[in-house]
């Protein structure tokens, strides 16, 4: 994340914010539990089935620079169940081996990454009947690739039993979501963006100014968080 300082700033006159809650609209019990808390992903286990596939389209996001995309993600098994789901992963790669500490043998969860958003299968309207369905995801550029896992057993006793192909961003380290806030004094403007550029790869600065001026250049400084600086092994 990095943050610059433009002091001197005019600042215009703010509008009034409405911020709007989003409504989940799925299968959440109405008691204001996050639906992907609902997912006891330290009971999962690994039971791949060669009779059951995912795949995901398109392999390659954002080539004309955009940080969000939307996949489509195929998927079949020979005995479709409501419980079957969809889970979204970011890294790709969210076996046992990642697990912090972990070697990827003897005991401890089969996967420590939880999913980042999901979808039921049979939300695919012709998916109870014939076993097969297609889903949409919108997904934004978060610095890390991206895989789908097709799990059975519901939410409450997942069973991992596909995982699709390797879905990437064009650019993973683009800067992007930028954000203002006013600084420590009445003329500074504080401009913070995420980007995955460290201190050794790109030099950070915001360039502004008024139109038809000559711009300015305010450098940034950059701050890193890993897992770790969040709230430790007990995180995945």
């Amino acid at each position: 994340s990095e943050q610059a300082d433009m002091r001197g700033a005019r600042l215009a006159p703010c509008l009034p914010l409405l911020l709007l809650a989003a409504c989940w609209a799925g299968r959440a019990d109405g008691h204001g539990v996050h639906p992907l808390s609902r997912i006891a992903i330290h009971r999962a286990r690994v039971a791949l089935d060669a009779s059951a596939a995912v795949r995901a389209s398109p392999k390659l996001l954002g080539s004309r620079g955009e940080d969000t995309a939307w996949v489509t993600v195929e998927f079949k098994i020979p005995r479709a169940s409501d419980g079957d789901w969809i889970g979204v992963f970011s890294p790709s790669n969210f076996n046992a081996s990642t697990c912090p500490g972990s070697h990827g043998s003897g005991p401890g969860p089969a996967i420590c990454s939880a999913p980042i958003k999901y979808q039921f299968a049979n939300y695919s309207s012709v998916y109870n009947r014939s076993g097969t369905g297609a889903l949409k995801f919108q997904l934004i550029n978060q610095r890390q690739d991206f895989s789908f896992g097709f799990f059975t057993g519901g939410l409450s006793n997942p069973a991992l039993v596909a995982v699709s192909n390797r879905i990437v961003f064009a650019n993973p380290k683009a800067p992007v979501y930028p954000r203002l806030a006013l600084g420590k004094t009445w003329n500074e403007m504080t401009v913070t963006w995420t980007s995955g550029y460290g201190i050794s790869e790109a030099h950070p600065f915001v360039e502004w100014g008024m139109k038809g001026s000559h711009p300015v250049h305010a450098p940034a400084d950059t701050v890193t968080f890993g897992r770790e600086s969040l709230c430790g092994r007990t995180c995945s």
